[in-house]
């Protein structure tokens, strides 16, 4: 499916947002669905299968995942290491000049 069919779909199914007026036949169809919801089981069934649904769905996601391996793990630790230990000397010594400067400038 192109994006341009997508966010068809997507504008076609909007709902309208709080304080927006909804058509009478919009409210109608709407309040179809709860009350078949309430008429099966309660809102804790529905609550049950949406967690569900919710834990499929993170399950799909974390199976997507692409995990780094051992080696680029300890050589992307070591780049961080030494990017933060050249960035703290050089701040180190940009500190030290600048106060030496000013204390030079005060006196």
């Amino acid at each position: 499916m192109t994006k341009k069919k997508v966010r068809k779909l997507k504008t076609s199914q909007q709902v309208p947002l709080r304080g927006q007026p909804v058509k009478a036949e919009e409210a109608e169809t709407s309040a179809k669905p709860v009350a078949a919801k309430q008429e099966q089981g309660g809102a804790s069934r529905g609550r049950l299968q949406a967690i569900k649904q919710y834990l499929r769905e993170v399950r799909a996601e974390f199976d997507k995942i692409t995990w780094a391996n051992r080696k680029e793990t300890v050589s992307m630790t070591i780049a961080v290491l030494g990017i933060s230990v050249f960035f703290s000397v050089y701040l180190g010594l940009v500190d030290i000049s600048l106060s030496k400067l000013v204390g030079m400038i005060i006196r």
